[in-house]
């Protein structure tokens, strides 16, 4: 057994730590742009942290057109062992998916992708506490030791978002829209449901050129 996706992780963000500090602003502006602006003290600050890092890192391409995660594996390649050659070079190919989940065996879920086709068995690295079938969720899908497992963060929209939901989906693959720009666009929207309890979930969960708030 290797490394886990978060040992993975974790040291790509120790390389990267000498990154210039307005590099990694600008890539949180350009992350709160994309998927709602968040700020310490909130109670979804930790959760959506983990996702700007996992983001930052696996996501965000430089100037020089690489991500992070690229960028250390290229200067790593002739130093690492095969294994964790193959196990970095799957890290810079996850993808961010829209999901519904079907069932649970113990840390197991089964999760049709909504936004680009097909079926997921994944093990679930977070908390499954409150997961039932039927829900719907945003999360990032990677494959450590051939297995799929989820990253470090998961959003999940409430159940009377699911008809609302359902509709953009299927307009979002009607217009081809790529993926990513769909989930930033499901979690951004779960943000002004949780900073706006008082608007009504209908009026936050619609399509990005029909968007009001």
């Amino acid at each position: 057994m290797g490394e886990t996706y978060e040992a993975q992780l974790e040291r790509i963000q120790r390389w990267t730590s000498g990154n210039d500090l307005s590099d990694i602003m600008a890539a949180r502006k350009e992350f709160h742009h994309l998927t709602g602006e968040f700020e310490e003290g909130e109670p979804w600050f930790e959760l959506r942290l983990a996702m700007f890092l996992d983001w930052y890192h696996l996501d965000r391409r430089g100037p020089d057109g690489w991500t992070p995660a690229e960028r250390f594996l290229a200067c790593h390649r002739g130093s690492l062992p095969p294994d964790q050659l193959l196990r970095f070079e799957l890290l810079t190919v996850t993808q961010r998916c829209v999901l519904r989940l079907l069932a649970i065996s113990g840390t197991d879920l089964l999760l049709d992708d909504l936004g680009g086709g097909g079926r997921w068995l994944v093990a679930w690295t977070l908390p499954t506490a409150g997961l039932v079938p039927g829900d719907i969720l945003d999360a990032r899908i990677a494959v450590v030791d051939g297995r799929p497992v989820t990253g470090r963060g998961a959003v999940l929209h409430p159940r009377e978002s699911h008809a609302a939901l359902e509709r953009i989906i299927a307009r979002a693959r009607d217009e081809r829209m790529p993926p990513r720009v769909l989930v930033d666009h499901l979690d951004k929207m779960r943000l002004k449901l949780d900073r706006y309890s008082n608007v009504r979930t209908r009026h936050v969960y619609q399509y990005p050129t029909d968007a009001l708030l």
